[in-house]
């Protein structure tokens, strides 16, 4: 059944919308208590206002023509100056680790100690965002901030992350400039950044490992879609059989003709016992792999432990996967590092559902209320059965993708 936004519309249901959210706040934390936090801000319009990527992703790390940013005056300006002002004025907080892109900016926060009372984590960034928009409105009315500087600028070693001195500072912040981009004063400055910001909670030891990487590795990734753009495609609206869906990675991998589902329930039904257990499972598996090895592609959301066991050795070997996802594929969205890199090999496609959710209300008895993580284990493998009987995929022209 379709269930395209305009389907979606015309059967008087609300389609979820896959926007990027700037904001993403935990209602029960204490921003201005003891924690960790990765920030997120994004320059308004995404223009690469920072610097510009130079590399080549096959170049080993650490050398000179590794993945990495050159920074414009406005990117080194922030990063000299205006970052250090954050411990100087408030001596809590430590900045573990900045990492800096053409429109993005990536910080970790230590909060070490409470914040003064009635001052939180939004205060700061709120604080740090207006000096950076007065840096670069100085810099426009001076004609310092030409992107066209950003390719004399130097270059930031490391995979564009710089460790920041957590070391007071005697440094005082600048008074606000008064120029301003525009010819009149009197018409309001921008921002330089969008509004809001995403922050991240790190709590375990593990989690913060990951941050880092994704922080070191940021460079690389980026130019990796830019110089292998049809093995890092994405798609908002892509239909496939009779269903929508967001899309990234291998688009070719829809094209091949032999492709087979991954598909075990929880459960043995003849014996109860777990389906990973059992020898049939075992030796199914191995085939499955062993077919893949012939260049099947193998589809499955990867529910399951047996599901899951199969799609993991199989993107860890290198073979060929359609991964179906419940989690929505947006403008800025990208995989973790292992599904990312196997993208980047040209074995892997992510594939995230419109509407499943709404469809799977609609076809519910009335009254079950949220559909349950059973019913959506059972639509998710009856869209990887439908995957895996065509080839048949059609850019719908909704949303146009960067």
């Amino acid at each position: 059944m379709p269930t395209s936004k305009e389907e979606l519309i015309r059967r008087g249901l609300k389609p979820h919308d896959i926007q990027h959210n700037q904001h993403r706040r935990a209602e029960w934390r204490n921003y201005g208590s003891r924690g960790l936090y990765m920030v997120t801000l994004c320059i308004d319009g995404r223009h690469p206002l920072f610097g510009h990527l130079e590399g080549n992703i096959k170049a080993k790390r650490g050398t000179a023509d590794f993945s990495h940013i050159v920074l414009s005056p406005l990117g080194r300006t922030i990063l000299e100056n205006e970052l250090p002002k954050i411990h100087s004025l408030y001596p809590q907080i430590e900045l573990w680790q900045a990492a800096m892109m053409p429109d993005h900016l990536h910080l970790l926060f230590y909060i070490r100690e409470p914040l003064p009372q009635g001052k939180h984590l939004g205060h700061i960034i709120s604080s740090f965002k207006g000096g950076c928009s007065r840096t670069w409105w100085a810099q426009t009315a001076t004609g310092n901030s030409d992107t066209n500087a950003t390719r004399t600028a130097t270059a930031v070693p490391a995979a564009s992350v710089t460790a920041v001195p957590a070391a007071p500072s005697t440094a005082v912040p600048a008074a606000p400039s008064t120029a301003v981009p525009a010819a009149s004063a009197a018409v309001k400055a921008p921002s330089l950044f969008e509004a809001g910001y995403h922050d991240r909670i790190i709590r375990r030891p593990g989690m913060l490992d990951t941050i880092k990487r994704y922080m070191n590795d940021n460079p690389l990734r980026a130019l990796m879609r830019r110089q292998l753009p049809y093995l890092m495609e994405r798609r908002l609206h892509l239909r496939i059989g009779t269903h929508e869906y967001a899309a990234f990675g291998a688009l070719f991998l829809l094209k091949r003709a032999e492709k087979e589902q991954v598909f075990y329930h929880r459960r043995d039904k003849s014996t109860g016992i777990p389906t990973e257990q059992t020898e049939s499972y075992k030796c199914e598996r191995e085939r499955q792999l062993a077919e893949a090895r012939t260049g099947v592609v193998l589809v499955s959301p990867g529910i399951s432990k047996g599901e899951s066991l199969v799609i993991d050795a199989a993107i860890e070997e290198g073979l060929p996967v359609i991964h179906l996802q419940k989690k929505p594929i947006e403008r800025y969205w990208k995989p973790e590092r292992r599904r990312f890199e196997a993208c980047a090999r040209g074995v892997l496609l992510i594939l995230s559902p419109w509407g499943l959710d709404e469809e799977i209300a609609r076809t519910a008895p009335q009254g079950t209320g949220t559909p349950s993580d059973y019913a959506r284990f059972h639509r998710l493998n009856d869209l990887a059965e439908e995957i895996c009987n065509t080839t048949d995929a059609t850019l719908v022209n909704i949303t146009t993708m960067a």
